[in-house]
């Protein structure tokens, strides 16, 4: 297996990326000095989660490596996702 993702792929998940970093930014923006709600909030991580798997799995070629390699990799993003949400339910009043 080459490593090297086809170019169709790679241009696939750099617009599903650039999409996904749009639509955080006007999130973020609108809701700028407000009280986010916790489906917004879940929305952005679940968007920053698909971000990191495409980085991961496509621009870092993890995707065809053994399934430990990855876990330890994508586990290491949810956990620091799971580490922001906690801080943000804990901030709630």
């Amino acid at each position: 297996m080459s490593p090297i993702i086809p170019a169709r792929k790679r241009d696939l998940a750099y617009a599903i990326l650039v999409v996904a970093t749009i639509i955080t930014w006007l999130i973020g923006d609108w809701w700028q000095g407000h009280n986010v709600l916790l489906p917004v909030m879940a929305g952005l991580l679940t968007l920053t989660f698909i971000k990191c798997r495409l980085v991961i799995l496509d621009f870092m070629a993890l995707r065809p490596v053994k399934f430990f390699w990855r876990s330890i990799v994508i586990g290491w993003v949810l956990l620091v996702l799971g580490l922001i949400s906690l801080a943000y339910l804990i901030s709630l009043p």
